[in-house]
């Protein structure tokens, strides 16, 4: 039989130890490399050491770009939430089409349309993500989008994050939501990043083996965030999600939105100091498909049993327009739903199906009437919109409201600007 000495086992005992200080001492430096690449590589606005932003590594829909602007640039900021962000890759998103369509008539200059568009914000997002932006990319304009089904109720009922961070919901994917590739900014999973990128680098290891999650999408101008498997948008939810949007519409729930509306306030006085440091601002008004399609209004009634004649469908665009024309009428307020319901109208699907968002043909469409008023009011070009679609879009102006402009007027004197006092007390 043998025996183990007392010698034998200090010896064992001290060389375990070696190996445990050894692989601790390991695990430390491997883990501070990690970190020291993160702080270089993922810096503050990404912007690397050659002047270069890389916003596909915050998982914007757009590429990169030099933070500093060339000589023969005219940059725009475009701003709002999942309908700018777009369930289209870049170049057929409206921001992406908006430019394609502004640099088809302007030669002097290059008009860029930065993709900023966030899902999951609202308003107050779209104020803090210019301020951040412009202080990198040095814009000469910005495009707002609001989107008339829950912009308003985020900010009623505290949906969008407290505080601001670029591109939050989404930055921290292992995937670009855009095209679905495998991504180089770790999610922390476990509590050394030596492990989390040991895992991730694993499953990137399955998805190139297996397919890549973009490969769910079989038409290559739609990313990942058009697929009803990525945005879980069963009908049940589909329906829900409309009907939770009615509120909007109905003017005798209006006061529960005053919050929503002294944000839209806030922004708006945003806006017009923009204005008055000579940046170009325009404010775009996005329709819900609520208000565009008379068939998904009428299985909402049916499914909740709604009765359809007490909604004003113009309601929300009309006081949003109203409170910006009392901050500022130099502000300009392009509303889109006269536009998506005269092509709907004329039978054109403008929304992905189940997805609540814009498809292609919606894009194409938001995208030409934002080039249209680009190029007549930024740089002086001629751009008329078809005549049949401007008729028509006029013809929708001037239609008798359910909601008359008075009762708008009495709203924002008597229950908005009451409460935006309390607040500045």
């Amino acid at each position: 039989m043998h025996f183990v000495t007392k010698q034998q086992l200090t010896g064992l005992a001290l060389k375990w130890s070696l190996s445990v200080v050894t692989l601790t001492v390991s695990l430390f430096c491997a883990e501070w490399l990690f970190l020291a690449y993160e702080r270089a590589r993922f810096s503050s606005g990404y912007v690397d050491e050659h002047g270069i932003v890389n916003l596909h590594a915050l998982n914007y829909n757009d590429t990169s770009l030099s933070a500093a602007k060339p000589a023969d640039e005219w940059r725009v900021l475009s701003l709002g939430d999942s309908f700018t962000y777009s369930v289209m890759t870049y170049d057929y998103s409206y921001s992406g089409v908006a430019a394609q369509r502004v640099n088809a008539t302007i030669k002097e200059k290059k008009v860029r349309v930065i993709n900023l568009g966030e899902p999951a914000t609202s308003v107050n997002d779209y104020r803090a993500a210019y301020q951040h932006w412009a202080a990198i990319l040095h814009p000469d304009a910005a495009i707002f989008n609001i989107f008339l089904g829950n912009d308003l109720l985020d900010m009623v009922f505290k949906y969008t994050a407290p505080h601001w961070a670029p591109n939050s919901v989404l930055r921290e994917k292992d995937f670009n939501l855009a095209d679905g590739s495998a991504r180089s900014h770790i999610p922390h999973k476990f509590p050394l990043r030596i492990f989390d990128y040991a895992y991730a680098y694993s499953l990137t290891f399955l998805n190139l083996r297996h397919g890549s999650p973009g490969a769910k999408v079989p038409d290559p101008r739609y990313n990942i965030a058009a697929d009803n498997e990525f945005t879980h948008f069963p009908e049940e939810l589909y329906f829900a999600t409309n009907k939770g949007q009615l509120v909007n519409f109905d003017f005798s729930r209006v006061d529960t939105l005053v919050a929503g509306y002294a944000a839209i306030d806030d922004f708006m006085r945003f806006a017009s100091a923009l204005l008055q440091h000579d940046k170009k601002v325009l404010i775009t008004l996005a329709p819900s498909e609520l208000q565009v399609d008379p068939a998904l209004r009428a299985q909402v009634a049916e499914q909740y049993h709604v009765d359809l004649t007490l909604y004003d469908w113009t309601l929300p665009a009309r006081i949003i327009r109203e409170i910006g024309a009392q901050v500022d009428a130099r502000i300009p307020i392009v509303d889109l739903t006269g536009y998506f319901q005269c092509r709907a109208e004329a039978g054109e699907t403008l929304y992905h199906p189940r997805n609540t968002h814009w498809n292609l043909e919606g894009n194409a469409l938001a995208g030409q009437v934002i080039a249209a008023h680009i190029l007549q009011n930024w740089f002086g070009a001629a751009a008329l919109l078809p005549p049949d679609l401007q008729s028509c879009a006029t013809a929708k102006e001037t239609e008798e409201p359910k909601t008359s402009t008075a009762a708008i007027h009495a709203f924002i004197a008597n229950r908005l600007f009451p409460a935006l006092r309390r607040s500045a007390d």
